[in-house]
């Protein structure tokens, strides 16, 4: 890690006055104010190293998770479509499509999502060297991709990850459009719409929360003489992507869900009622990836709680630092926007995921790298380049401390689920089935999506309900296997379960209930002995 003196000297070896060093106040950057090419072959290098850390350790076909399933389903050309909850966008679906409509296999799906996460990461944050000076950008691309949810998150199946980066590019590209004077304004307009577009096919809700903040600010930036035209050419570029990103979303509201009032209610109704979540989120500092209560969560460790501080401070120095450069916007606009999408989720009715503030940490990477240069410049002013290289030094290893154990943990964690169902999944090939098919029971999606069929849920959790079995009796109507699922003895005194012939499978205390209905088969049915 490189700490460096943010502006360069004159000749006399004093800062030089009345020329700031980047951002959005300051005007397109002199040569002589920043490194050219370093910083983007810097930024290019963390990207790579991004994905090779991704591919070397953090890349397995042991099976996907629930939300990773139920995305990955969408465009599948293994089977039938997993149940797409209202609140869900489309994003994530149609960027694997591409992989899951010509295999199933989770590595390549993996290998596929760690080098497109490393090109949007080198994306995202490109948009921002013109904006902060010499080689904050890189560094705070590194800080960002060495914490443990971008680097867990990073070949997931998830819309979290590309959120945080849309964000961070949004926010980039709408400083640089009200930046009076830049030659490159209709290039970086054209940007601003299309990253609006899209971002809100990830997660429309943090969307609108991003886009609510870029536009007020940028409506209180054409308030200023100077800053007035790019301000409003920059709200135009806002406006036109909105329209084409929460359109989509309208549209489909409409013709699929009834409406927007109703798509709207379905999406919210089992959220529950909004609670404040600041100490759970601290507690899930190092897991575990979801957390429904606190007893769930935590404990807060002496590093993550070291962590924490140490964000805040270097974080205040960035915001401090572009503060001093005359770079009121810069140095604001991005504090705003991570502001406010992590009070989206502090005050939230669902349960506490650290991937929800993944938008907060990609904006506070930037502001944390440029409070560590500037600290790190004053030291070596001060005493010394022996110092400045210690102090940089302890926050890198401190910092990849605090983050290694717990995406080695969570890692670890999530391969072990992975594995079992991948399993429950491979024994159920070896029992036998034709399609249209339909798993029940616990786990569903994850198994369906390595067996092509339908997935259903067992209401509640429970095999015993009325309600499992009137969603049996229907399912057995039209499908020609039913496989139901289950841990342990779940089927025990189960009556509409009783005649179905039971089978042990791979994974120990896995069991499953099996019913053929039909004669047309896709497939020969393979039995195996029944326990």
């Amino acid at each position: 890690m490189r700490c460096d003196v943010i502006s360069n000297p004159d000749r006399d070896g004093r800062a030089a006055r009345g020329r700031p060093a980047g951002g959005a106040g300051a005007g397109p950057a002199r040569p002589e104010d920043r490194p050219r090419s370093g910083p983007g072959i810097l930024l290019a290098f963390v990207a790579l190293s991004y994905a090779a850390v991704q591919l070397l350790f953090l890349t397995s076909g042991s099976g996907l998770g629930y939300d990773e399933a139920v995305y990955a389903t969408q465009f599948s050309a293994n089977g039938a479509s997993v149940g797409f909850h209202e609140s869900r966008g489309w994003g994530t679906s149609l960027l694997v499509a591409p992989v899951v409509m010509a295999t199933d296999s989770v590595v390549a799906l993996r290998v596929y999502l760690a080098v497109v996460s490393a090109l949007l990461l080198f994306g995202a944050f490109r948009s921002w060297l013109p904006v902060r000076p010499g080689y904050t950008v890189p560094l705070a691309a590194a800080v960002f991709a060495s914490c443990w949810t971008t680097l867990f998150y990073g070949n997931q199946v998830m819309p979290n990850l590309y959120t945080a980066l849309g964000t961070v590019a949004l926010t980039g590209l709408v400083l640089r459009a009200l930046t009076p004077g830049d030659a490159s304004r209709r290039g970086v307009l054209v940007a601003v719409a299309v990253v609006a577009a899209v971002l809100p096919l990830f997660r429309p809700t943090d969307a609108l929360v991003v886009f609510a903040i870029t536009a007020g600010v940028a409506a209180a930036a054409a308030t200023s003489r100077r800053r007035r035209r790019p301000a409003l050419l920059a709200l135009i570029s806002l406006a036109a992507g909105a329209v084409v990103g929460f359109g989509q979303w309208v549209v489909e509201a409409v013709v699929r869900h009834g409406g927007v009032a109703r798509r709207l209610s379905e999406a919210t109704e089992n959220f529950g009622t909004n609670q404040w979540l600041i100490e759970h989120h601290v507690r899930a500092l190092d897991g575990p990836t979801v957390c429904s209560s606190l007893d769930r969560c935590g404990p807060v460790t002496p590093a993550g709680a070291a962590w924490l501080a140490a964000a805040a401070l270097l974080a205040a120095a960035g915001v401090l630092a572009a503060g001093r450069r005359g770079d009121r916007i810069a140095a604001l606009l991005p504090v705003a926007v991570g502001a406010g999408v992590a009070g989206a989720y502090l005050y939230y009715p669902g349960l506490t995921a650290p991937r929800y503030l993944l938008p907060v940490y990609g904006l506070w990477a930037i502001l944390a790298a440029d409070g560590l240069m500037v600290l790190g410049a004053a030291l070596r002013r001060r005493t010394g380049v022996g110092c400045a290289a210690a102090f940089c030094a302890l926050v890198a290893v401190g910092h990849v401390y605090a983050q290694g154990f717990p995406v080695a943990a969570n890692f670890a964690s999530a391969e072990l689920s992975r594995a079992d169902t991948t399993l429950v999944a491979e024994g159920l090939k070896d029992i036998g089935y034709r399609r249209p098919c339909l798993v029940y029971g616990w786990n569903t999606a994850q198994i369906s999506y390595h067996l092509g069929c339908k997935a259903m849920s067992a209401h509640g959790g429970n095999l015993r309900t009325v309600a499992s079995a009137y969603h049996l009796g229907q399912q057995a109507a039209i499908r020609s296997t039913i496989m139901v699922v289950f841990w342990e003895n779940a089927d025990r005194d189960v009556a509409h379960l009783a005649e179905w012939r039971k089978y042990r499978l791979p994974v120990r205390g896995w069991h499953a209930r099996v019913k053929h209905t039909g004669e047309s088969a896709d497939s020969p049915i393979r039995l195996t002995a029944p326990d």
